[in-house]
């Protein structure tokens, strides 16, 4: 059997068809544009799934969506997506009427949690959690080998956890927020305080096709030596241990997975964060727990489609 699973981000949303056995058979992606409203996105995303069901037949059987923000799982909407700036957005209903496949949404950190126990970890390990780092921080929670969505389908936003009083503001609105310090566009706001000629370090060490300031022109910086770059990093992992602790310390899980485009740093953040975890006084939970780090960059997207065959297949 197939499944296609979907991450809708905010500006791209990628398709996958992938088997029941994980193996990825075919991959599209198209603009998000969510400015356009939900009826035309979904509108084009019903085209490229009705075309790979052209593609592989019967054996599609299912979709799966990943979407970034407050998604209520059992109504298959978007409650709030500040990335896409939408709210109350049925997308799982529309979509299987265009369809004619059974299709599951849940939070894309969620899905990447559910890749993560699949195709990482073998589902060998019961309880995990899922943090992606990227723009902002999600984090999806898989207890005794199942999804957890807490009261009303929300758990997992500990992007939002508060880690220092009256701190740095999120976008959220509120301040000290987890990923106003690990989010990439915080990493960037601090860069932007210590390196003081931002023109030149971009000429120096971004990438040649792309010369942006971003995480990947700043970690090319630190592996050439460069002090404010490490300095940066080593930043980044206090903070990410700080937050990671408090996780550990109240849900006590066997695996953290950490994926996104800002684990990539792993090399120069690494150190600081494990410093941080190895100084707990109260050691037990920290132990057992494994921390991983991906280097699947599709994690939620194949996540969605398993778990979507999952589901449809039960």
């Amino acid at each position: 059997m197939i499944g296609i699973g979907i991450d809708i981000g905010g500006t791209n949303t990628k398709l996958v068809a992938v088997t029941s056995e994980g193996k990825l058979l075919g991959q599209d992606r198209f603009r998000t544009e969510p400015e356009k409203g939900a009826a035309d996105f979904v509108r084009r995303l019903s085209k490229m799934v009705l075309a790979f069901k052209k593609d592989y037949g019967r054996r599609v059987v299912s979709i799966g969506i990943g979407a970034a923000g407050d998604v209520d799982p059992e109504r298959g909407l978007i409650r709030f997506s500040p990335n896409l700036a939408w709210r109350n957005v049925k997308l799982a209903a529309p979509l299987e009427k265009l369809t004619g496949l059974p299709c599951f949404m849940e939070n894309d950190a969620n899905m990447a949690a559910w890749g993560a126990f699949e195709l990482e970890l073998g589902r060998k390990t019961g309880n995990v959690i899922a943090l992606t780092l990227g723009t902002g921080i999600g984090s999806g929670l898989i207890f005794d080998g199942k999804l957890y969505h807490g009261a009303n389908g929300s758990a997992g936003e500990s992007g939002h956890l508060k880690v220092q009083r009256d701190g740095r503001p999120c976008h959220c609105g509120g301040k000290g927020c987890f990923e106003a310090y690990c989010g990439s566009y915080a990493i960037m706001a601090r860069a932007r305080e210590l390196i003081k000629d931002e023109k030149a370090f971009v000429r120096k060490y971004s990438a040649p096709d792309r010369e942006k300031f971003n995480t990947i022109c700043l970690t090319n910086g630190a592996a050439a030596g460069n002090k404010a770059a490490r300095r940066v990093w080593a930043e980044t992992g206090d903070w990410l241990g700080r937050g990671l602790a408090g996780l550990i310390l109240v849900l006590n899980p066997d695996c953290i997975v950490l994926t996104g485009g800002v684990s990539k740093a792993k090399k120069w953040f690494l150190p600081a964060m494990n410093k941080v975890l190895g100084d707990q006084q109260i050691c037990t939970p920290f132990s057992r727990v494994k921390i991983k780090v991906s280097d699947n960059a599709d994690l939620g997207s194949h996540g969605a489609a398993l778990f979507g065959l999952e589901k449809a297949l039960k």
